[in-house]
């Protein structure tokens, strides 16, 4: 199992759970898995706002005067393109003022992996500035997290930002240990952390693709 770790935050909510059972099933249509990764964007946005500063201010009714509560920091969302887009759609329910980052990535199976370690390729970033801000980066699975562990090492690089929080639909038990070993100070919030990679580093069970799955390219 996996060790215990205020840094991973297991989501067992039960309607995600249900989604995610739809999500695995490898006979859930193109069009209904990707709008379930939407809504399960949603969900996890709801989870993270938990996490965030609010500060308190008042506002004028039409009968008087109520205290209240806003986001005390700009949100930053970065999708790892392509997958992780129908789920920035559904965080961006709830962070509705977010800015927009894309980070396209791939790793290069052809050149093949030292101990569940792939090189990994990033033809396109475009992301706003993120200093001082939190950052959000949404990545349905993390296997190896030779993807992931490169970004947030690229982005560290390249700004300072508040915090980091990492918003994921599988992992495996491998790739999260290694993900809050290389970056002990970034969140992960994730709904399931499966046990096994197989030989071409692959989720086991998982539920595929995601970005072939969400896009109707299998």
């Amino acid at each position: 199992m996996l060790k215990k770790t205020t840094r991973v935050l297991l989501l067992k909510h039960p309607y995600m759970q249900e989604l995610l059972t739809v999500l695995r099933d490898k006979n859930t249509p193109c069009h209904v898995f990707r709008n379930y990764l939407e809504e399960m964007g949603i969900f996890i946005a709801y989870e993270i706002s938990r996490d965030l500063d609010f500060e308190e201010i008042t506002v004028k009714t039409p009968l008087g005067v109520a205290s209240g509560f806003r986001l005390r920091d700009p949100v930053v969302l970065i999708g790892i393109l392509r997958a992780a887009l129908p789920m920035v759609y559904g965080m961006l329910r709830v962070f509705k003022k977010a800015q927009i980052g894309v980070i396209a990535a791939r790793r290069i199976e052809e050149a093949g992996s030292r101990n569940n370690d792939f090189m990994v390729e990033i033809p396109y970033e475009r992301e706003p500035d993120l200093n001082d801000k939190v950052v959000i980066i949404a990545d349905p699975m993390i296997a190896t997290a030779s993807t992931i562990v490169r970004i947030i090492s690229r982005i560290k690089g390249r700004w300072q930002p508040k915090k980091i929080i990492v918003a994921a639909i599988i992992g495996s038990k491998f790739g999260v240990e290694r993900l809050i070993k290389e970056h002990p100070d970034v969140l992960l919030y994730i709904t399931a952390v499966d046990e096994k990679l197989n030989e071409h580093g692959y989720i086991v069970p998982g539920l595929g693709d995601a970005g072939d799955r969400a896009f109707c390219t299998e």
